[in-house]
Parts: C-alpha cells; sequence; structure tokens
C-alpha cells in the first residue's frame, strides 16, 4: 500500500516536471519626470521624459504610443508648437540578427490617433529608425519630448500601447503626462502666442 502511494506520488511529480509551463503574460509599464527644458531652441518648453519597459512580448515591437485621451477636448492639443520633438528621442537595447545593438526611437505627434492599433485621439508616437537594429520582445527605452503645457501627474492605466506584429498591449504609465493648461507652466501666454505665430 505504501509501495503504491509512492508511485503515484512519484509519478504526480514527474507529470508536473514535464507538463510545459504557461507562458508569461505580456507586460508594459512607463515611468516618466517633467521639468523646465534648458536645451537651445526648446526654452519655455517643458521636457518629458520616460522609462519604458516590455517583457514576454509574442513578437518585438513595433513601435510605442503615448494616449493623451484627456485632451480629446484640449482646444489647442492640434495646434503646431504644443508638442516638440529632437532629431533623436530616445534609445533603448535591441537585436540585429542575433546580435545585440542599440536602437534609436524618433518620435511626433497624431492629433488623430493610431489606426494601426487601432487607437482615436490625441498621442504621442515612437518609432525605432528603420537602420537594421530592432526592439526586442523583452527590453527597455529612455524616450523625452517636448510641450508647451505643463504636467498632470497621475497613475495613467492603459495610456502606454505597444504595438509587435499584428497584435498590441496596454500598460500603466506613473508620472506626469502634458495637460491643456500652458500658462501654469511658467510659460507666459506671449511666449505661447508667438509659438502658434510661426505656423499660421
Amino acid at each position: 500500500m505504501m509501495r503504491a502511494a509512492n508511485y503515484m506520488l512519484a509519478a504526480g511529480l514527474l507529470v508536473a516536471l514535464l507538463a510545459p509551463s504557461a507562458p508569461a503574460a505580456p507586460d508594459l509599464a512607463a515611468t516618466g519626470s517633467a521639468y523646465m527644458a534648458t536645451e537651445p531652441g526648446y526654452e519655455g518648453y517643458w521636457k518629458y521624459c520616460y522609462e519604458v519597459t516590455w517583457s514576454a512580448l509574442p513578437h518585438g515591437v513595433s513601435h510605442l504610443d503615448f494616449l493623451l485621451t484627456m485632451l480629446e477636448d484640449c482646444p489647442c492639443v492640434c495646434v503646431p508648437g504644443y508638442f516638440a520633438f529632437g532629431d533623436t528621442v530616445g534609445s533603448g537595447p535591441g537585436i540585429y540578427g542575433e546580435d545585440p545593438c542599440t536602437v534609436e526611437y524618433y518620435g511626433f505627434f497624431e492629433c488623430y490617433g493610431d489606426p494601426s492599433i487601432p487607437i482615436f485621439g490625441p498621442l504621442i508616437k515612437f518609432e525605432p529608425f528603420e537602420n537594421g537594429c530592432e526592439p526586442d520582445k523583452e527590453g527597455t527605452a529612455q524616450l523625452c519630448f517636448y510641450s508647451v503645457a505643463a504636467p498632470v501627474y497621475g497613475t495613467w492605466v492603459d495610456y502606454v500601447a505597444i504595438k509587435f506584429s499584428g497584435e498590441a498591449e496596454y500598460g500603466t504609465l506613473e508620472g506626469p503626462l502634458p495637460g491643456c493648461e500652458y500658462g501654469a507652466s511658467g510659460i507666459e501666454e506671449a511666449t505661447w502666442g508667438q509659438v502658434k505665430s510661426l505656423y499660421r
């Protein structure tokens, strides 16, 4: 009787060891900060910087979106100059074939969303430069952009999206996003008027 019980226990342990483990669920998160920019050409802007992390994706990353859903009713958000981007907005580890490399990203604002996911409404999109180095299924990216808008701090659930192959995953952003109030940022209304006049 005892021997049979031992055999059953051993068999159960063997099955548990040989059974395929369930794949980990994709994970995506971002944390950020905001401060007044000091770089030449961006005087009067807020600089927003984030560290984005992801893991357990079934495919390599196509691009990332920061949703700005709370700005859908903001009358100035689609005015050119509300956001600004450097030639390269950030970088992170990647892969080139089987070799490690550094991915560099560019960024831009989309007033009407990202139909490839699909997402509708204002957002900021980050794309890797097409130079052979690509973000992998697990990785990080440090990304920055500028805005005349003062930061609004919070925990933004499903405000980060990552596109991979024909799929997408959403995550939480901790920290600031640009709001609809530019006057509170320390930028005088006259300065914002000058920015807008450049695009009229």
